[in-house]
């Protein structure tokens, strides 16, 4: 029993440890970015859900303000996930609503009658994995446009540990819930568990982190640093003046089913080698990124132009690639700031006619003088 309790002990330091060292060294750096302010917080709360998982007798010790942040910790990895594998530009408040809601779930489930409790830990329970699954999704669809080898090799064993780590606790409340006997040793389970997420975690996060996490541009309509210069092969140089031929001059960016790999067809070249230049070179973390830019440069100048001026935005959209209207807008206001819509408005000039109609002043001698 004994060398049980020391077994824990000795895993929740470690796994205490693992994500002190990882939090710090995210919040120390200059760089302010979103991953890095929510990779501080998220990996607190992971110190807090370590400690709150300690229960000696199956009898809770961990102060109130302990358990808040280990619940915390789920919606916080769904807010990590998003920042840190779709390269967000700025921090956005509402991506903490999951882990309030979260809060806001356990609070309530907390505060029910023993008898009645249950459906309510059930609730808090499939809105934790709920979250969870939502965030291996968007890790998973982002994989194959990802332009940073190591981020992208990172996807698969964080979508596999994050996977394991929340059936472990699922299978363990449902069976609370479900007034089944729980885990043999479910706390020391647990803590191990922890312990090699945490020795993953710092291993992998520190090595890759400075590929991982770059800084945002001021303005997010601004084109990407460009990344520092490689030692480029001749057959490197041939693919990037190949690639610019396609997208400059065939404008091979307007085909809605663009992928990498089709790219890399159209170009003659290997699809991991022009992975590595699109980024190394041309300084792109993600190949619809990387696309959208032209995508949107060509909206910009449709909107802008008053003899198209009838032509209606989602026509505008389709013709220049995007398979519906939402991902366009989505795309555009992350680029330019504003809507469509709003873009036309205040970048189309006005002829000058019009404009003489418009401020009344459309007589004959001053349409001779326009």
């Amino acid at each position: 029993m004994v060398d049980t309790i020391l077994l824990e002990i000795l895993a929740r330091g470690i796994a205490i440890g693992g994500f002190a060292v990882t939090g710090l060294a995210l919040v120390l750096d200059r760089r302010t970015t979103p991953a890095r302010w929510v990779g501080g917080l998220f990996f607190a709360c992971a110190i807090a859900h370590v400690i709150e998982g300690y229960r000696p007798g199956g009898v809770a010790v961990a102060p109130l303000v302990v358990c808040v942040l280990s619940v915390a910790t789920t919606g916080l990895f769904w807010t990590l996930a998003y920042a840190l594998f779709t390269d967000e530009r700025r921090f956005s408040p509402h991506r903490l609503w999951p882990a309030v809601g979260l809060v806001a779930l356990w609070a309530l489930a907390r505060s029910m009658p023993p008898a009645i409790c249950k459906p309510f830990w059930l609730a808090f329970n499939l809105a934790s994995v709920g979250l969870v699954a939502h965030a291996l999704l968007m890790i998973w669809r982002g994989w194959r446009g990802d332009l940073v080898v190591q981020r992208r090799r990172l996807r698969g064993p964080v979508m596999i540990a994050a996977a394991g780590y929340i059936l472990l606790l699922s299978l363990r409340d449902m069976a609370w819930i479900g007034g089944l006997p729980g885990l043999p040793a479910s706390s020391l389970l647990q803590a191990v568990a922890l312990a090699a997420l945490a020795t993953a975690a710092s291993a992998a996060l520190l090595r890759a982190e400075p590929l991982l996490v770059v800084t945002p541009p001021a303005d997010a309509a601004a084109p990407p640093s460009p990344a520092p210069v490689m030692d480029l092969t001749p057959a490197d140089r041939l693919v990037l003046a190949r690639l610019a031929t396609a997208m400059d001059e065939d404008e091979v960016w307007r085909g809605e089913d663009l992928s990498i790999s089709a790219l890399a067809a159209l170009v003659g070249a290997p699809e991991h080698r022009l992975r590595r230049l699109i980024n190394g070179v041309l300084g792109h973390r993600n190949f619809a990124d990387y696309v959208n830019g032209r995508r949107i440069e060509a909206a910009k100048a449709a909107l802008a132009s008053p003899d198209l001026a009838l032509k209606s935005i989602s026509t505008i959209a389709y013709d220049l690639g995007f398979a519906s209207l939402g991902p366009f807008n989505r795309a555009f206001r992350a680029a330019a700031g504003v809507t469509p819509t709003e873009w036309r408005t205040a970048n189309t000039p006005v002829p000058a006619r019009v404009r003489l109609i418009e401020t009344g002043d459309a007589s004959p001698k001053a349409d001779k003088t326009a």
